[in-house]
């Protein structure tokens, strides 16, 4: 099934030459294209405040509940102090999974994918960050493109890969990026096909109250990285209006997320 945003990989896309080099590149050695983690087996125990006993993270690709319904990825914990909350993502190839834990302000905070572009030469991941701050909220406190791979003819593709690790002062997470697009190649080049690679890192800050504080997008940053700043910055906003707790496709591309990486 091609998905709505699957226009962006098609071969009318991407007949065009590529650049040899894009607007920041980085030195060897080069940096991984998929980022993909494995899924985290669940359940098991997570620390959501400070000081507080553990609950127990449940994740199901059916829901819970009547209804029947395939919600692609749900969240829920269990257990005495466990929020009430459950979340609920789409995942169209059944790839939603909870993938890691990570810690900030002295609790767990749970990182989960879910699918957010797909369609012929195109997927891409969506990560959600989700912890319970010091009202004792459970809310989806950053939500970043995880993996995205835009592919056409003739080996030419653009990939986007971020790995998020904690601070060593606990207060938020490092995004590292890895950013990859490769020319076509057919008939084959001389010296094989044009290259070009940028890698950044960003900073999402956290207090503890309300979800995770973003930078503004930098200004004069390649287009590369603009992409992914803009989109970051309309996520922020909506993740500050409201708790959020349920993320679906309409969302995703109203946020622009699916527009964090664009083919050659």
């Amino acid at each position: 099934m091609i998905h709505r945003r699957a226009l962006l990989a098609s071969p009318l896309l991407l007949l065009g030459p590529l650049a040899a080099r894009a607007e920041t590149t980085t030195a060897e050695p080069e940096a991984p294209d998929d980022l993909r983690p494995a899924r985290l087996p669940t359940p098991r125990p997570v620390r959501l405040r400070p000081g507080a006993e553990p609950v127990t993270l449940e994740s199901s690709s059916s829901g819970w509940g009547g209804g029947g319904e395939r919600p692609g990825l749900a969240l829920r914990f269990t257990g005495p102090g466990a929020p009430a909350e459950e979340f609920r993502f789409p995942s169209w190839y059944g790839n939603g999974r909870v993938f890691a834990l990570r810690q900030s302000r002295g609790r767990d905070l749970v990182l989960a994918a879910f699918e957010g572009n797909t369609g012929t030469g195109t997927y891409q991941e969506i990560q959600a960050v989700i912890g319970q701050d010091d009202e004792g909220i459970a809310r989806i406190l950053a939500l970043e493109t995880l993996h995205y791979r835009l592919t056409g003819p003739c080996e030419g593709g653009t990939w986007l890969s971020i790995r998020a690790t904690p601070l060593a002062d606990g207060g938020g997470l490092r995004l590292d990026h890895f950013w990859r697009r490769q020319g076509e190649n057919c008939p084959p080049r001389r010296g094989g096909p044009a290259r070009s690679r940028a890698e950044w890192a960003t900073t999402l800050a956290w207090t503890g109250r309300g979800p995770m504080r973003v930078p503004p997008p930098l200004r004069g940053a390649p287009r590369a990285r603009r992409l992914v700043e803009e989109s970051r910055a309309k996520v922020a906003h909506w993740l500050a209006e409201a708790p959020r707790r349920i993320v679906t496709l309409d969302d995703v591309e109203a946020l622009g997320l699916m527009e964090a990486m664009e083919a050659a």
